[in-house]
């Protein structure tokens, strides 16, 4: 199955008509032309303008408009549901090398002797401005005399 920029093309090089011949005559800036034949969609203004371009080229070459608008907005659906898994899977790749080894997502951080407490406490004074302060640090360990653990 051919894409839509292919069908496009190749209706278009079988009438042995150029690119250029459609932009003048539709006054369809060649570059959105040449980006509809190439399935890069990212390269056009979008929304009604796409279909008007896409209108504007089919009739020109004598292809059925509305057959082809159809034919950009599945294959615009295709496009953007690869890219959402790509996204996806670059999130989950992320993730996982963001994770601790051996250690599920899922998994708390711990809470015993030695674990890492953090606490907001308010600034005062002139020198803290953001109106507080992050304080973060190991609870101290009683048993070896308010030693700090790390």
């Amino acid at each position: 199955m051919s894409s839509f920029g292919e069908t496009l093309r190749r209706e278009r090089e079988l009438r042995q008509i150029t690119l250029r011949e459609i932009s003048e005559a539709t006054k369809v800036n060649l570059r959105y032309l040449e980006a509809l034949e190439r399935n890069d969609f990212r390269h056009l203004p979008g929304g009604v303008f796409n279909k008007g371009f896409i209108r504007a080229y089919s009739q020109y070459i004598g292809v059925d408009p509305e057959a082809m608008v159809n034919a950009y907005l599945e294959e615009e659906s295709r496009q953007r549901l690869r890219e959402e898994a790509r996204q996806q899977e670059s999130l989950r790749r992320t993730e996982s090398l963001h994770r601790p080894a051996g250690r599920p997502a899922a998994e708390k951080e711990p809470s015993g002797r030695g674990a890492r407490h953090c606490a907001v406490v308010p600034a005062r004074g002139a020198g803290l401005c953001a109106g507080g302060a992050l304080l973060c640090g190991t609870r101290l360990d009683d048993s070896r005399g308010g030693q700090r653990l790390h």
